[in-house]
């Protein structure tokens, strides 16, 4: 039987870098296949066209070829300006008419390979299946991705792919995306890791090092099924691949990089008084982390705003033709709609005609819940703000973080995965970015609710030490960070203040859970301890 199986292109390939043009064999069958052999000695083979010339090196690297020996396609891939086009191009789809069976298959969904032709030949026999896409050609092979769903175990793909089948490959087992200097993110039904990668001070050429992860990676995970050294592995070979031009020779030195991993939340419910930078700092997150769901109960809240305000024209015409334009408050919508003339309204605008007022408060907790279950999945990034409310506190309770929180938690997919990140600014500060949003074409928030209702913050939470602790929501400690954002800062300085705060938070999760998970006690004294 055969360990491991690449189904990819070959194709000689001229690298133009900023040290001249080089020419050398690739494509992911053959990157993928060299990293593989590099670091196992388990029975390897590729389905794919070769020429005599590579299938005498496959022979030496004692690499089995299925397939058909044909002209082998060239490719000019210009990494100074980013750019791959084809020199030669030759369409021979490679067959395969002996019995194969193998362990472990893994398919390149891109172009020049036949997903049909292997995944319905009965000759090809295997247990288990990963896939990769590639950018230039993810969109044409969504429907191919949607067809063997069901039979796909693993998923290879960097984050910018990611972002275009996301909603696609949900259910896949385990998939595991390359975010370039960025950790590796792993992600599976219960919980997301991530890998850091080692910066490298000298980078030769980056062709074909997300395929030399994927064989490093394969190489590893099939012969001993351990995920962390497996991602260590393929960190390290496409670490070592590209400081060269080509594939990795079993001459190249390839060490074993010692990987740091940790957990990444499956939920991040960000809170804070309005303007205290929430969206800046999700925006940061997303950047680095783009596998959330954004979820803001900003929009369902600018639905009623404009339901109030067109009602209160009095015209039910006029109301009747906002409907379309209602995504989230379908319920309100109707609720106006059934008794027009007698309704009960959950805004007006605000005294001095900018912004509103909410009159009826339970909306706080319709518009949150609203958007949760219209937008999550299985990773997602909660932002609301809460202030001080009077009508609130009388009418339903005093509470009300903790009661929004607990909602959102009776949600969620995950919930136990979950961290808060509490943003805080001093009012001055969080008035004038008011302003500055509203100049840039933002929402505003009236005057008078910035101060009465959004002077303080008013998140209580059990404080450990440095901004840090927990919240105890149905019997379960989630954990906290507060983040002080007080400055008005230039780029540069907040991308390093957002980084710091954001790894800050990381660490945090990752120690609250290790305590949970051991069986520590939380001590309120102020720190963690056993």
């Amino acid at each position: 039987m055969i360990d491991i199986c690449f189904v990819g292109n070959s194709s000689v390939d001229h690298i133009v870098t900023k040290n001249g043009c080089h020419k050398t064999f690739g494509g992911s069958a053959i990157y993928s296949s060299y990293s593989c052999r590099h670091i196992s000695d388990v029975e390897i083979a590729i389905i794919s066209n070769v020429n005599k010339k590579l299938k005498v090196e496959l022979n030496n690297k004692d690499i089995n070829v299925i397939g058909d020996n044909n002209p082998l396609v060239e490719f000019e891939i210009d990494e100074i300006n980013g750019t791959c086009s084809a020199k030669k191009y030759y369409d021979n789809n490679f067959s395969v008419s002996e019995t194969v069976n193998i362990n472990h298959l893994h398919i390149s969904f891109r172009k020049g390979v036949d997903v049909d032709k292997i995944l319905n030949n009965p000759k090809i026999q295997y247990n288990t299946l990963s896939i990769d896409v590639m950018i230039h050609s993810v969109k044409e092979y969504i429907p191919l991705v949607k067809k063997y769903l069901d039979k796909i175990d693993m998923l290879f793909c960097n984050m910018a792919e990611y972002s275009v089948i996301e909603d696609i490959v949900k259910n896949i087992p385990i998939k595991i995306i390359t975010n370039e200097d960025k950790p590796v993110i792993v992600m599976n039904k219960k919980e997301n890791l991530i890998y850091e990668v080692h910066k490298a001070e000298k980078v030769i050429s980056t062709t074909g090092a997300g395929d030399t992860f994927i064989g490093g990676f394969l190489g590893s995970y099939v012969k001993n099924k351990n995920l962390d050294l497996s991602i260590s592995q393929g960190i390290s070979n496409s670490f070592a691949s590209i400081k060269k031009i080509g594939p990795l020779g079993l001459r190249d030195k390839v060490s074993l990089l010692d990987i740091k991993r940790l957990k990444l939340p499956n939920n991040i419910i960000v809170i804070g008084n309005s303007c205290a930078g929430k969206t800046t700092f999700i925006n940061f997150l997303k950047k680095n982390y783009n596998i959330f769901t954004d979820i803001d109960d900003l929009s369902p809240l600018l639905e009623v705003f404009m339901m109030d305000d067109v009602a209160n024209i009095n015209d039910i015409e006029k109301f009747k033709k906002i409907e379309s334009k209602i995504t989230f408050m379908k319920d309100i919508y109707n609720e106006y709609l059934s008794d027009f003339n007698n309704i009960k309204h959950y805004s007006r605008l605000a005294m001095n005609g900018t912004g509103h007022d909410i009159i009826r408060p339970i909306l706080w907790d319709l518009i949150l819940e609203k958007a949760v279950l219209k937008l999550q999945k299985n990773n997602n990034i909660i932002q609301f703000s809460r202030g001080f409310d009077y009508a609130y506190e009388e009418e339903i309770d005093k509470d009300v973080y903790k009661r929004s929180i607990g909602l959102i938690l009776n949600i969620l997919p995950n919930c136990n995965n979950t961290i808060i990140i509490n943003l805080t600014s001093e009012l001055d500060v969080r008035k004038q970015r008011n302003l500055d949003r509203y100049a840039n074409g933002g929402h505003f928030v009236s005057e008078a609710t910035m101060e009465q209702v959004y002077g303080q913050d008013i998140f209580a939470y059990k404080h450990i030490k440095n901004n840090c602790g927990y919240i105890e929501i149905n019997d379960i400690l989630y954990p906290v960070v507060t983040v002080v954002n007080d400055k008005f800062l230039e780029p540069i300085e907040l991308d390093e203040f957002l980084l710091y705060n954001l790894n800050r938070v990381i660490k945090y999760y990752n120690n609250f859970k290790e305590v949970q998970n051991n069986g520590h006690e939380t001590n309120t004294e102020g720190y963690l301890a056993k």
